[in-house]
Formats: C-alpha cells, structure tokens, sequence
C-alpha cells in the first residue's frame, strides 16, 4: 500500500485506540453494529474505533453504509472478514428495506457541511428524518441507537452557554431550516422510541474537527488549513464570532459512553475552551508558518450564529472526562492529516 495511505491509516488508528482504552465497550461483545455515513468525519472515527473494539472483545459485527465509494485510506478497515459494506442511497426507501437488523445503530449520514445541505436541501430533511423511522425499524430487540443531532437546535437563542433543556427559536423560512428542523424532528423520533422503551439517544453534536476531514471541506478550520498549506490564510471578515471546537477522538469517545452508558435521551457534545475565528486563523498561520490576512469588506454564511458553546456538564458528570484534547495539539494533528491528503490528490 502506499506510504502515504498506510501515514492516513495510522493516524486515524492511534486516535481510535486512545478512544477505545477511555470506554468500556464489554456491552458491544457479540453484537452487530451498523454505521451510516461511514465516509464522513463521524462516520469515520466511529468505524476505526469499533475495529479496534473487534480487537478486544469477541463476536462483533460491522455494517458499514456508505452512500458512495470509499476513500482509499478507508480501504484497510473495510476489508476485514468482519465488515459488510453496504452502499447505496439511505434516502431511498427501497435501498433501506435491504439492510439487516443490527444491534447497535450508530446513525451518522447527512450532511454536516453548510454550503453542502444548503444545496440538498429535502435530501438532508429527509436523512434526518424519514431514514432515521426506516433505521429505527432495523434495530433488533433491545438494541441501542444512537442520532447525531447538533447545536443548531440552538440557533436563534441570545448568546450565553447552552442546555439540554433548551431549544431554538429559529422560523421554518430560517436558511438552516431544512438542517435545523430535520435534526428536531430526528430528536422527537428518537423520543418517540424511547417512550416504547427503545433506547434511542441523540447527541447535539458541536464544531467537531480532526482526522477524518475532508480535504475541501469549507467549514472555517479545515478551510484555514488548506488556505494555509497553499501560503496564505484570508478571512472572510473580522472574525469577531466565537465557537468552541471539539478534538474527534474526545467527541467519539463521549457518543461511546451515552449510546452503552447514558441516563438521558438527549446530551451536549462538544469542546470547553472557546476561540474566536481571527485568534483560530492566526493559530493555525503560526503551525503553517504562513500569513494571516483580513478583508476590508465583511461577508459570511447565511444564518451561522455568532456564539456557540453548550453545557456539558451532563455528560461530564455521568462520564467523568476531565482531560480534553488542546486545540494546539488537535490543530496540529488535523494539519498532518491534511499534508497527508494534498500528497495523495485525496479531496
């Protein structure tokens, strides 16, 4: 295999490994998992580290759904005897009729990239919404199933650290509504379940980043960092906007312990420490050694807030993670991983 496929590989192992030894996963021996969107950042990381689960405890098996080729670095976890891929559209009814009944179903497909379901618009409505009833009705008796919904749920409210108990105030004419309402909507099915005693948790999931990027990826950070292997970084405005990132391997962990651990049907997942997007661009110009530029005219995305940060409190205290990845430390292992894509024309 090629050097640098087996560097991309290697990089998403050592994280999945340092996931694996944080959680107990004795509950996943001898069960089956299903995965969807295996080919985004989510996907990804929960693919790689129940493949380093395999390797502890005995009897599982993986589906792993994807809704188009995989990635080549994907390639070495994809052809272990115990995965079964499944591609096709999950958005067809017909396609999700064939998946089999499955333990654990770890519900990670649609899009997470703005400018991406801004352009798909029912397709991500309906991801959220009508396949998660079709998966739900995959999973076997008493098996778990865990939602990835996000801190969008949140948009609208006025800037402070956000709940569980909490919800947005954003109108269905909102420019995020077909993301923000899907998500909702997910939420409430997933409720719905667990009122028939399903055990079906939603995580709102917040500014996840790391291994598992892709390469054109034009959210904020992955966009400052090929901006930056190409010489220069340009901000789109002041970057006055506050968010608070999270490390993948942090994230995946914490999924890990509300789908075999949780208490509640709804958790905050994210990172502590908040940044503001220009102290971010010269962050990541410091690790690339390249300029930081700023525009004399604003512009940005319709409808992005201008503060996130959520309470974690829940999960912190059920879990008991103290120790999170620091952003120094995650953005210089996020820039490896992208080297590592632009040396083998992986986009």
């Amino acid at each position: 295999m090629d050097t640098t496929i087996n560097i991309l590989t290697e990089i998403l192992t050592r994280d999945a490994k340092r996931v694996v030894s944080a959680v107990d996963c004795r509950d996943l021996t001898n069960k089956s998992i299903m995965i969807t969107g295996a080919n985004g950042l989510i996907g990804i990381n929960f693919l790689v580290s129940v493949v380093q689960v395999a390797t502890k405890v005995s009897g599982i098996s993986i589906y792993v759904v994807l809704h188009s080729s995989p990635s080549k670095f994907l390639l070495p976890f994809l052809e272990m005897k115990n995965v079964t891929v499944l591609e096709g559209d999950l958005t067809d009814e017909n396609f999700t009729k064939t998946l089999p009944g499955a333990d654990i179903i770890i519900h990670t497909a649609g899009f997470g990239i703005p400018a991406r379901f801004l352009k798909n618009k029912l397709d991500t409505l309906k991801i959220n919404t009508l396949t998660t009833f079709k998966l739900l009705e995959r999973l076997k008796s008493n098996g778990k199933f865990l939602f990835i919904s996000s801190s969008d749920l949140y948009n609208g409210l006025e800037a402070g650290i956000f709940s569980e108990g909490q919800i947005g105030s954003t109108n269905t004419d909102h420019p995020r509504a077909c993301y923000i309402e899907g998500k909702r909507t997910g939420e409430t099915i997933c409720h719905l379940y667990q009122e028939m005693g399903v055990k079906a948790i939603s995580v709102r999931l917040s500014l996840t980043y790391g291994p598992g990027l892709s390469f054109n990826d034009n959210r904020v950070l992955p966009s400052f960092i090929r901006m930056g292997l190409m010489g220069k970084i340009d901000l789109l405005d002041s970057g006055d906007a506050t968010r608070t990132f999270c490390y993948i391997s942090d994230a995946i962990e914490l999924m890990w312990f509300t789908l075999l651990h949780g208490r509640h049907a709804i958790y905050n997942i994210g990172g502590e420490k908040t940044i503001n997007i220009r102290d971010l661009a010269n962050l990541t110009g410091e690790l690339l050694n390249v300029p930081v530029n700023y525009p004399e005219k604003n512009s940005g995305i319709p409808g992005a807030p201008e503060y996130v940060k959520m309470d974690l409190s829940r999960v912190l205290s059920e879990s008991g993670k103290s120790r999170f990845t620091d952003l120094h430390d995650g953005l210089s292992n996020t820039i490896e991983w992208f080297r590592q894509l632009k040396k083998c024309n992986i986009k």
